[in-house]
């Protein structure tokens, strides 16, 4: 059975299951406003602290509904529900050092997508890098070390190496996830999930997420 063919089987079995949870579910952009909304709180020190009471804790105790999730870092630097500003059941974090899409992390990322419906992924990198450093030092990419490709395309490129790999290696993790079949393509296709790359900065405290037009660029490659 060809690709496409086996898609769109899946994606119309996703969507019988889970059309009932959707409409329930806020859109993928609604979102994305919310999260740069609960970023920009981080930036200014403004919290508001969402979903951190006694009553919303119990709440979870029963059932999770999160609404994103955050492939990040596994670094002290950087932690999803500060910097966005979210609270208790909000994001469904998966982290991993250097921000990789392994099997491991992409079935994290399936049973959100596809058990918890949840509409939105961020792909998110962050400012010096700790395990992208490593992978530019070393010229080797070990264990789970973000991929040479990025790197050596980084190597390339005018700026700082660092900052251009950890960029790179975002929009390389975005394709890879919007192009992850069955499953995961199936729900970009049919536009119950979407994917978007981001990158932290260490010294402001602001996200940069990438362009609209450059994220659709890095997806359509992976048809």
């Amino acid at each position: 059975m060809r690709p496409a063919t086996t898609r769109t089987l899946v994606a119309a079995a996703l969507c019988t299951a889970a059309i009932g949870v959707q409409n329930a579910l806020p859109s993928a952009d609604t979102v994305l406003r919310e999260l740069k909304a609960g970023n920009d709180h981080h930036v200014t020190k403004r919290y508001q602290h969402p979903h951190q009471t006694a009553a919303r804790q119990r709440e979870l105790a029963a059932t999770q509904h999160p609404h994103a999730i955050v492939l990040s870092c596994a670094a002290s630097r950087v932690t999803p529900e500060i910097i966005l500003d979210q609270g208790l059941g909000d994001l469904f974090d998966v982290r991993v050092a250097g921000i990789v899409a392994s099997d491991t992390e992409l079935a994290s990322i399936k049973y959100a997508a596809v058990h918890l419906h949840t509409p939105l992924l961020v792909v998110m990198g962050h400012q010096s890098c700790g395990a992208v450093t490593a992978a530019t030092e070393s010229g080797e990419a070990e264990g789970h070390l973000p991929s040479l490709l990025a790197v050596e395309r980084a190597r390339t490129q005018p700026g700082d190496l660092i900052d251009n790999a950890v960029r790179d290696n975002v929009e390389d993790v975005v394709r890879h996830v919007r192009g992850s079949t069955p499953m995961l393509a199936a729900l970009v296709d049919r536009g119950a999930l979407t994917v978007v790359g981001a990158v932290y900065s260490l010294d402001t405290g602001r996200i940069v997420w990438l362009p609209g037009n450059q994220t659709n660029a890095v997806a359509a490659t992976a048809r």
